[in-house]
């Protein structure tokens, strides 16, 4: 763990480290965190460039898929914005260091079927099932996240409120291409890393946290404010330790706190929490969330948007909705019981833990 805090360390100051001679569990712990593209900038050896190089060519497959959907969008006047890390990896000094694994998108709910059309039509392929708040479609093997919330009604309220009318705290950037202010992202993105952090997260947020602090415009006393409010101050000043241990510096004032428990929580969770660290876990050591609220959208699909995007037929028309029920009912007896009751009833064996990170 030591060599790869020393190699993220010198990628973000610009400096090179000799390669050592056993560098298996660095390169292990590099493709668990999704950092395997920092060795070869760091160490100049020849065997990492292809984990460097395979991301420069990926990167190219997810701008094209990008660029395909704006140009739909724009030319049926469908407003959408793009957040995460589609919007994250330009902020990296090479945006073929930021890996990830979707695009995500967002249009308002009401012109989720025709965008959802729409890149059917232009060969995008669907795919069953999806999530509270996000469709989920393919194109040449990228997987795109076409979102009608940026919360879904498992989280708490408050967050919900907050991101409920994205583009109303968005900017236009070209014809129907917005993107959130850069205060509001980053409330998103500390949100988001809350949430997975509970099953566990990689440290590749802390570059993210990093960059946004370092190249975007950010109205600091707004931020305190959202994240009082929202019960992430906590989180925030954790962050901030991180990254001023990592970067030695200081972007915002903190209180300085014991951090080497955080760093080691991220470096054996990964980076969405496959690691080690948290198998076994159960789903309700996995989210804070209202267990009633959740049990309605997930089993009785109260949440209209979702049950109208897994089950487009059968969830669209009020008249149909007990086919939907039953045809739901079947898919949770078969795949999704065991899971279900897991979080329903669960204990949170890690809710110091948990208190003492911020989430």
């Amino acid at each position: 763990m030591q060599e790869f805090i020393k190699c993220l360390k010198a990628y973000i100051k610009n400096e090179k480290l000799n390669k050592i001679e056993d560098d298996k569990d660095l390169i292990k712990l590099a493709l668990e965190q999704s950092l395997q593209t920092i060795l070869y900038p760091v160490y100049n050896e020849k065997s990492y460039k292809k984990l460097y190089i395979g991301w420069v060519m990926k990167q190219e497959e997810f701008l094209s898929v990008q660029n395909e959907m704006t140009n739909i969008f724009n030319a049926n006047n469908i407003n959408h914005l793009y957040f995460k890390g589609s919007v994250l990896c330009n902020l990296y000094d090479d945006i073929s260091i930021r890996t990830r694994g979707d695009i995500d998108i967002y249009v308002d709910i009401n012109d989720l079927d025709k965008a959802k059309n729409l890149l059917i039509d232009n060969g995008f392929k669907l795919e069953e099932g999806g999530e509270p708040h996000n469709i989920t479609l393919y194109k040449n093997n990228i997987m795109i996240e076409l979102h009608f919330a940026l919360f879904d009604d498992s989280h708490p309220l408050d967050l919900i409120n907050y991101f409920s009318k994205p583009f109303n705290i968005a900017h236009n950037v070209d014809n129907c291409l917005y993107a959130l202010n850069d205060t509001e992202h980053f409330i998103y993105c500390l949100a988001h890393f809350a949430h997975h952090l509970r099953q566990g997260a990689g440290i590749r947020y802390m570059l993210d946290f990093y960059y946004m602090l370092k190249k975007t415009n950010i109205d600091y006393d707004k931020l305190h404010r959202d994240l009082e409010s929202l019960g992430l101050s906590k989180l925030y000043n954790n962050t901030l330790n991180v990254i001023y241990y990592l970067t030695d510096e200081k972007f915002d004032e903190f209180e300085a706190t014991e951090i080497d428990y955080f760093i080691e929580y991220m470096l054996k969770s990964g980076i969405h929490g496959f690691g080690k660290e948290n198998e076994g876990s159960t789903a309700q050591a996995v989210a804070h969330v209202d267990k009633k609220r959740y049990f309605m959208v997930k089993v009785f699909l109260t949440n209209k948007p979702y049950r109208r995007a897994i089950y487009p037929k059968l969830g669209s028309k009020a008249i149909l909705y007990p086919l939907c029920l039953i045809k739901h009912w079947w898919y949770l007896l078969t795949h999704r019981l065991g899971s279900l009751f897991k979080f329903l009833f669960g204990k949170n064996k890690k809710k110091d833990l948990y208190n003492k990170l911020g989430i």
